[in-house]
């Protein structure tokens, strides 16, 4: 906004075709965001700057938006499969460690101790051979 490149309402000034170089106004407020590095809580810094104190994706959703159609259109085009199915016992591991939530419930069985000890076994094994 503060390079006035961008206009929500002008479909002529979309986000993406959005350019801050050479844009004083604009280099000022990131400036201004990015000087007190982690002096200050983030939340403050942003409420301070933008007078909004809280963060969502929409801005990058926007941004990206003619990605993401390309991308579908070409998909569709290609009949290109995006994703995967669920394979069972191959991607539980991934799915467990992740803590992510599959077909309704939470995959919780692998013990944090258990992978914690595992990841420490790895990196000495890492460090070993690095030093090999």
């Amino acid at each position: 906004m503060a390079s006035r490149e961008y206009d929500p309402l002008d479909p002529s000034k979309p986000l993406h075709k959005c350019d801050i170089y050479r844009h004083a106004e604009a280099g000022d407020v990131l400036k201004r965001l990015m000087e007190k590095g982690s002096s200050e809580n983030w939340q403050t810094i942003i409420q301070e700057v933008l007078g909004e104190g809280r963060l969502d994706a929409s801005a990058l959703r926007e941004y990206f938006r003619p990605l993401e159609e390309w991308l579908r259109s070409e998909n569709l085009r290609t009949q290109e499969v995006v994703g995967w199915r669920y394979d069972g016992d191959y991607c539980k591991h991934s799915i467990e460690t992740a803590n992510l939530q599959v077909y309704g419930g939470f995959y919780n069985g692998v013990k944090k101790l258990e992978f914690k000890w595992k990841m420490f076994v790895l990196s000495v094994v890492v460090i070993f051979v690095k030093v090999l």
